[in-house]
């Protein structure tokens, strides 16, 4: 459903977009046109074959975005939790969300140092707390912080908001040991968040002195996509949240996470690493329209036009990180290598860094294969005969593809069309975070 709105809407929002004098960025078609051919096997793709019954399947090379295409999204997000949970170690963990008001999201998500500069100011002030807690608690020595931040650029609205989820374990490595602080109330988010506006406050004022206005197509949409507001059915104030607010931001810090919970812990780190949009949430009208629900349980209805300009403005920029590693989780850190890596077989005695723990490690990627099967259920090597498959071809160009679907039988019954995905990724991967 999604692939027919982007089919029908794409040129339509290229039109207006020429019908101005604009134009948009290089990477906003590459996106779109990868996209539009993920999962088309006339595109290329791996041909395996049984060994037993000899009968062979073609499995298409998806387009490995970092936009808005729900199945790659969701095997990303697959692959980054399985190399965090191998990364991070088994202590308590707090998630720090932080939401930027309205009129500063376009600027930031337009200049990415200064994206940069407010996650960096938001984790040292959270940092300077921690430290100042364990002063507080008469502890002495040199601490040891580290957090994980996940950048997130758009809404359950398909609205761009850009916002963090700060994974920080709940204390700091003292003298090489996890040492657990108690849990912040909410003077203590207070503080987190006032110090991070007055350190943040003079990043904006130079920012609106060089402000212009959108100079691209692309711009000009993300500037309307971060003003949408929306009516969201109103939703008391629970006791207990630790959310505090001033000058438009929004500081969360009320999921925790205890050591032993591996599995929450897993289903936080997927649940930062999910992609905007989910297909199972979309619907089609009568009328050709398309109907969005929404986490909170608005319900949108958009064009297939209206779709595609929320798909466009949610568009990462080039070379910009959606997870990063802050303190001892760097790999700049000397102390990683200690933090991260796994219990000793002997306590007798302490563990101390070699040259080989101190090389960066390589980190390992999961195989198309198994990110099928964990992502979707789906075993390219199992035949459904009970046999093994192999791989027999790779398929890379348009011409070799449609002769070798020819052979197969499985060309296209409409060759003009691109055919449907195979797969779709699940809800923001059901998690109920």
């Amino acid at each position: 459903m999604l692939h027919e709105a982007v089919t029908v809407g794409w040129p339509q929002v290229q039109r207006e977009a020429s019908d101005e004098g604009t134009h948009f960025p290089q990477r906003v078609y590459d996106e779109m046109q990868g996209y539009l051919n993920c999962g088309d096997a006339r595109h290329g793709f791996v041909e395996v074959r049984c060994e037993e019954c000899e009968t062979s399947v073609a499995v298409p090379f998806s387009c490995k975005r970092r936009g808005f295409c729900p199945k790659c999204a969701a095997k990303r997000a697959h692959e980054t939790e399985e190399h965090l949970m191998g990364l991070l170690p088994s202590v308590s963990y707090r998630q720090w969300t932080l939401t930027l008001p309205s009129s500063l999201r376009w600027p930031v998500v337009k200049d990415v140092t200064l994206l940069r500069s407010v996650e960096k100011r938001l984790l040292r002030a959270i940092f300077r707390w921690q430290r100042q807690k364990m002063k507080a608690l008469g502890m002495k020595g040199k601490a040891f912080t580290g957090a994980v931040s996940q950048l997130q650029l758009f809404s359950s609205a398909l609205a761009l908001q850009p916002h963090w989820h700060v994974l920080v374990p709940e204390g700091v490595w003292l003298n090489q040991t996890f040492v657990e602080l108690p849990a912040p109330d909410i003077r203590d988010v207070e503080a987190v968040l006032m110090r991070l506006l007055k350190t943040v406050e003079r990043l904006f004022l130079k920012e609106e002195e060089s402000q212009d206005f959108p100079h691209d197509a692309l711009e000009r949409l993300q500037h309307e996509g971060a003003q949408l507001k929306f009516g969201w059915p109103a939703v008391p104030t629970l006791k207990g949240h630790l959310t505090a607010i001033g000058g438009g931001f929004s500081l969360h810090a009320g999921t925790w996470v205890h050591a032993n919970d591996r599995q929450n812990l897993a289903r936080l780190v997927g649940y930062g690493a999910r992609g905007p949009i989910s297909e199972v949430r979309l619907s089609r009208t009568d009328d050709g329209n398309y109907q969005y629900l929404t986490k909170r349980g608005l319900t949108l209805t958009l064009t297939a036009a209206d779709l595609v300009r929320r798909l466009v403005w949610l568009t990462p920029p080039r070379r910009l990180h959606l997870t990063n590693f802050h303190g001892v989780f760097s790999s700049h850190s000397k102390a990683r290598a200690l933090i991260t890596q796994k219990p000793q077989a002997s306590d007798d005695e302490a563990p101390r860094l070699t040259k080989d723990q101190t090389r960066r490690a390589r980190r390992t990627h999961l195989d198309f294969a198994t990110l099928l099967k964990r992502t979707f259920g789906i075993d390219i090597w199992t035949c459904e005969c009970g046999g093994k498959r192999r791989v027999l071809a790779i398929i890379t160009t348009r011409r070799l593809a449609a002769q070798r679907l020819g052979d197969l039988g499985l060309e296209q019954a409409h060759p003009h069309r691109p055919p449907k995905p195979m797969a779709q990724a699940p809800p923001q991967l059901a998690l109920a975070v």
